[in-house]
């Protein structure tokens, strides 16, 4: 599904218009951003949760100049998916 998709459906399924589920959409994932950003996490009770998680240095060739770097340590977004939606998925 596309975020397009995405705001269609919520838009049908709520009576809202697409453009204020876009807003709502756009204010939700920017808050997620920079609450990641800020360090803290984000718990969606029945949802998940997301948090930053820590990449560790890792080596890697080149494959067309077979130069070996490093990649240095670095934080990326991860999520974790509650009980319930691992459940509503499975079923």
């Amino acid at each position: 599904m596309t975020r397009s998709q995405l705001i269609t459906k919520v838009a049908n399924d709520t009576g809202m218009t697409s453009g204020e589920v876009e807003k709502v959409m756009d204010c939700i994932f920017g808050t997620i951003g920079d609450v990641l950003k800020g360090g803290d996490k984000v718990t969606i009770a029945g949802f998940g949760r997301f948090e930053m998680r820590e990449r560790q240095t890792k080596n890697f060739t080149n494959p067309k100049t077979k130069v070996t770097s490093k990649l240095e340590p670095t934080a990326i977004p991860g999520f974790k998916a509650s009980g319930r939606l691992k459940e509503k998925v499975a079923q």
